[in-house]
């Protein structure tokens, strides 16, 4: 199969289970669809998010990091501007 595919159909499972909010889960899938294509985006910015909500916001910042070095998503850019601004208050 093909890895942007398959890592996409494992985005999908993520977001599901992150908007039911089983964000644990929806992270280890972002990590399946990170393993079969380290390019993407999606998955690094969305394990991001899961992050940011279980308020581990270091290892968000480093993988909003990633996905911002793949593609310059607006949705990337506000998520590491939040994430900043929270660094800043700790």
């Amino acid at each position: 199969m093909d890895p942007e595919v398959l890592a996409e159909a494992y985005s999908k499972e993520g977001d599901a289970l992150a908007a039911a909010r089983k964000f644990s889960e929806a992270i280890a899938l972002y990590d399946r669809a990170i393993e079969v294509n380290p390019e993407s985006c999606e998955a690094w910015t969305n394990k991001a998010i899961a992050l940011k909500a279980l308020g581990r916001k270091r290892e968000a910042l480093l993988c909003i990091g990633r996905a911002l070095e793949i593609y310059q998503s607006p949705i990337a850019e506000s998520l590491r501007e939040s994430l900043l601004e929270g660094e800043d208050r700790t």
